[in-house]
This record gives structure tokens, C-alpha cells and sequence, in this order.
């Protein structure tokens, strides 16, 4: 008897811990994948061909519905800046791009209609 409550433990436990790691996954993709939409609206907002930009995820904020993204932009010649990205998370598009400026000031920029299908 003692050793079948153990196993009925055992596989409470393993089931538990595998529904956890399950979600924390499922997060980490779709912080990825919204993510890359805002590298990509960034990219094509403040960079071009003949001058491209880099892009560095900071943090993120905000729910799976609705994620605030803070992104620095590295220009090759000038000075980085941070930007808030706005996302619709249903409608995987981003909803406003916001710039910060020196003295942690936010203005709103605006976005270009960046959508992705799931």
C-alpha cells in the first residue's frame, strides 16, 4: 500500500512539473515571437538599407493580451535609444511604438500597421 501512494505521488508530481514547464515554454515562444514583430517594425521605422539599425530586447511587461516591450535601438552612427512597443496580442500587430529620449521622456512615434498571423 505504502508503495502505490508513493508512485500515485510520483506521477502527481511529474504531471504537475510537466503542465509547468509546458506554459513557461508556450510564454517563452510568444514573447519571441512578438518580440521579432517589434524588431521588425523598429528595423523599418529608424534603420534602412544602406544604414541598418540594431535591435536589443530589455524587458517585457503587460499580459500575453496586451505586451509592452522595451527595446533599445543601436543606430551604427548615433546615439542608442530606448523604445516602449505596444502589442495587440490577439491581433499580432503592433498598436504604437513610443520613443524615450534622454530625460526619460516617452512621445508617442506611431506604428506602420505591422500585422502577423499566428
Amino acid at each position: 500500500m505504502k508503495h502505490r501512494q508513493i508512485t500515485v505521488k510520483s506521477a502527481l508530481l511529474l504531471l504537475v512539473l510537466s503542465l509547468g514547464l509546458g506554459q513557461h515554454a508556450y510564454a517563452g515562444s510568444h514573447l519571441s515571437r512578438v518580440s521579432e514583430m517589434c524588431k521588425a517594425e523598429l528595423s523599418a521605422k529608424y534603420g534602412s538599407e544602406s544604414e541598418p539599425v540594431r535591435i536589443k530586447f530589455k524587458a517585457a511587461s503587460g499580459s500575453q493580451v496586451s505586451p509592452r516591450l522595451l527595446m533599445q535601438v543601436l543606430p551604427l552612427n548615433g546615439d542608442s535609444f530606448k523604445v516602449f512597443c505596444n502589442v495587440d496580442g490577439r491581433a499580432w500587430q503592433v498598436v504604437s511604438v513610443e520613443r524615450e529620449d534622454g530625460l526619460g521622456n516617452v512621445q508617442l512615434v506611431g506604428a506602420r500597421n505591422n500585422n502577423m498571423a499566428p
